[in-house]
């Protein structure tokens, strides 16, 4: 952290850090297991072995839905609203040919 901000920096900073990214570890290590479950449903559903271990995607997909769930939370705190972008947008000129929109 000195390389980055040319200041000294207090231990009690430095647990602090810790003691952060240890609860965000925790988080997502909690929703991950939820993930889980829930790809173990739908594998269920379509007569496939559950998974036995978290992997990436599981940890990622807890990731997105922590971020998710505070901006949401955040922008409607401050009384704004979060624009989702559209999965298809980067097709969206070829909709428009396609559909005769502008």
């Amino acid at each position: 952290m000195r390389m980055i901000t040319n200041k000294d920096i207090e231990k009690r900073a430095i647990w602090e850090l810790i003691d952060y990214f240890e609860n965000q570890i925790d988080a997502v290590i909690k929703q991950s297991l939820i993930e889980l479950n829930k790809l173990n449903e739908l594998k269920q559903i379509q007569g496939l072995d559950p998974k036995a271990r978290i992997d990436k995607d599981c940890i990622r997909n807890a990731i997105k839905t922590i971020n998710l769930d505070y901006y949401s939370a955040m922008s409607e705190e401050i009384g704004g609203v979060i624009k989702r972008e559209e999965k298809n947008e980067k097709h969206s000129q070829n909709l428009n040919v396609l559909t005769g929109g502008s």
